[in-house]
């Protein structure tokens, strides 16, 4: 095989599915709906993209025992999976969760996310995703994202 057929061969299996500079979305998780936003800090070849990424949810319906989502994290995005056009992201940081009702405190919490984007059209894709929280929350979501 002819180097130059090599190299371009592997860029195409490694390439992310759609790396980005910034990014922003809306969700639907599992508790509520919210908004996303991050940006691309350091790319890493063969890898994916190293980035800061925050978030603000609200409750579906707000009780006395709900509470709203402010989270900010450090995300390894744009993990390619092979002949896909999908690709996988990984998230780690903290959240901080406030009531909805007077009487309750704010709570704080280390948390973790994964989960698979995909395009849909354009800047525009898919994501779905699986959260999971030091104070016990378990959670998933699907959301619409563009991305620059």
């Amino acid at each position: 095989m002819h180097p130059l057929t090599a190299l371009s061969l592997t860029a195409t299996l490694t390439a992310p599915a759609s790396a980005a500079a910034v990014w922003a979305g809306v969700d639907a998780t599992t508790s509520g709906y919210g908004v996303h936003a991050g940006t691309a800090l350091l790319p890493i070849p063969f890898i994916g993209t190293v980035g800061v990424e925050g978030s603000a949810e609200r409750p579906w319906q707000t009780t006395d025992t709900t509470y709203n989502r402010y989270a900010a994290g450090v995300t390894l995005r744009d993990l390619n999976l092979p002949l896909t056009k999908v690709d996988a992201f990984a998230t780690v940081g903290g959240q901080l969760t406030t009531p909805t009702a007077q009487g309750s405190e704010n709570r704080f919490a280390l948390y973790g996310e994964t989960g698979l984007r995909g395009p849909v059209f354009g800047p525009a894709g898919w994501r779905a995703f699986v959260r999971a929280s030091s104070a016990g929350q378990i959670g998933a979501g699907v959301g619409l994202e563009l991305r620059f």
